[in-house]
């Protein structure tokens, strides 16, 4: 049994670290579902649900391991005259390492500021390249939906895709349509967004526009900042520097892009 249990904690390590190096460098949730987004046959729901599992069975043996291996890891925190020492130097330093980068982590000292610099970089990557949805979830909404929604001809759309051999049922949803034709949910609504000018982003709209700040876009030099709390000031939006885009909008009522437009 305790081979058993070694060799179970090492194969859960390696899959806890594979899925989570996968889980690093994964898009967005909104980014993945709205492009269908798949690495070595598997999806960001399908990488998340085998780390979780896999965290679990790691959980299971390496109390199985520690059960088994007791008395070697005591005699680590004990002293010459073999009594159990929690000022022990290894055992502080093994403590403080921790320590280091959960604290690390919450105030965003270097190198863990670093590491997560490098996975927002990436997430912006991969929102350049597959585009945003117009909002949460468009991936299930169904055409006829999408289409009232976004200001967009029905008629056409449908014109459109079948213009471009695309099979589709009128209760599908775009995801539907997306498998059904092997592309991503992004690629169908490009299709059926090209008969709507107005609803087109400006050139050089920002990536991950909703999460962005009033600060953050006129640092970026997209917008004035002092003119941008002006317009919104005109329109009843006390807004602050610091507020975030996609606040705003839902104060408004309306999109992020919508609230780029306007103080653009």
């Amino acid at each position: 049994m305790k081979k058993i249990t070694s060799l179970s904690l090492g194969f859960s390590f390696l899959i806890m670290s594979y899925t989570g190096i996968m889980l690093y460098i994964v898009p967005q949730g909104k980014i993945a579902y709205w492009s269908d987004w798949h690495l070595l046959g598997l999806s960001k729901t399908q990488y998340g649900d085998i780390h979780v599992t896999s965290m679990f069975t790691m959980l299971i043996f390496g109390f199985l391991h520690i059960y088994y291996n007791w008395k070697p890891l005591i005699s680590y925190i004990k002293d010459k005259s073999r009594k159990i020492s929690f000022t022990k130097k290894e055992l502080l330093i093994a403590f403080g390492i921790n320590v280091f980068f959960v604290l690390s982590t919450l105030y965003m000292f270097q190198p863990v500021r670093s590491i997560i610099d490098i996975q927002n970089s990436i997430k912006n990557y991969w929102a350049e390249e597959y585009g945003e949805p117009p909002f949460g979830h468009a991936e299930e909404s169904r055409l006829g939906f999408i289409t009232q929604r976004q200001n967009i001809d029905l008629k056409q759309a449908k014109e459109k895709l079948k213009a471009k051999n695309i099979l589709f049922k009128d209760d599908d949803t775009l995801l539907d349509i997306a498998r059904k034709n092997s592309i991503s949910p992004s690629e169908v609504y490009k299709i059926i967004q090209s008969q709507s000018k107005n609803m087109q982003r400006p050139e050089g709209t920002p990536t991950s526009l909703g999460r962005r700040t009033l600060q953050e876009l006129d640092d970026m030099g997209k917008i004035e900042l002092e003119k941008s709390l002006k317009i919104l000031k005109s329109k009843g939006i006390k807004a602050n520097p610091n507020d975030r885009i996609k606040q705003i909008a839902d104060e408004l009522g309306v999109r992020p892009i919508d609230v780029y437009k306007l103080i653009k």
